[in-house]
């Protein structure tokens, strides 16, 4: 089986694919988190909003055997598809801001693709590591540190809509029935299997047991 290569995908300011630049090694590990911000403490607590957290990777070039420039592109020997071997330099402009109409200045917003994992967003920093060179002090291996910040666009947001805005949640007590909760929440008791269904509460007869006690449950929307 052939292995994924990672890629990096440009877009410009109609979400339109502009670039792909495919890395010439996969990194060896990629890290980002999701925070959600609620109000409240144990009972009641309603959901503001989810903040993304970047994501950092480093990417790894190597261009001795070539005897190039590991900045700039160029065709790796032998390889007969007539590919480009991205440089250090293609992955650096991507933190320089390009020009649309007069006076705006915007980050070209770009997607990190490995697998099945996606990560949109904008370049908040690129630092580069040259630890190999050639004897005129070319540089033939570098490593690269990519930063990148989350950016929703129009249509991101619109598929998103009801995550940001969301639901309330609320904490199991003491003398809790799905029924009571249902009645309280959203003012109708016989709605009690929206909240047993979107907590994959399999036994409803039998909540809450005393594992439950303590749970945070989410309250649905109900129009």
């Amino acid at each position: 089986m052939a292995t994924e290569k990672a890629k990096i995908y440009v877009f410009d300011e109609n979400d339109k694919q502009t670039q792909e630049l495919e890395v010439m090694f996969n990194p060896t590990e990629y890290s980002n988190s999701i925070n959600a911000k609620w109000n409240g403490e144990t009972s009641n607590i309603e959901f503001i909003n989810t903040n993304y957290s970047d994501l950092k990777i480093t990417l790894f070039f190597d261009s001795y055997e070539e005897q190039g420039d590991v900045r700039e592109d160029r065709k790796k020997r032998g390889d007969s598809t007539g590919r480009t071997v991205v440089g250090t330099k293609r992955i650096l402009e991507l933190a320089i801001p390009t020009v649309y109409g007069k006076n705006r200045k915007q980050p070209p917003v770009c997607m990190f693709s490995w697998g099945k994992f996606n990560f949109k967003g904008v370049v908040k920093s690129v630092t580069q590591k040259f630890t190999m060179f050639l004897s005129t002090g070319i540089p033939v291996r570098a490593s690269v540190t990519v930063v990148l910040k989350k950016v929703l666009s129009l249509k991101d947001a619109l598929e998103l809509n009801g995550v940001g805005a969301c639901r309330k949640a609320r904490a199991v007590k003491d003398g809790d029935r799905l029924d009571i909760i249902a009645a309280e929440e959203l003012k109708d008791p016989a709605k009690w299997y929206l909240i047993a269904n979107i907590n994959n509460i399999d036994n409803p007869l039998n909540f809450p047991t005393s594992a439950d006690m303590g749970r945070i449950l989410i309250i649905p929307d109900v129009g």
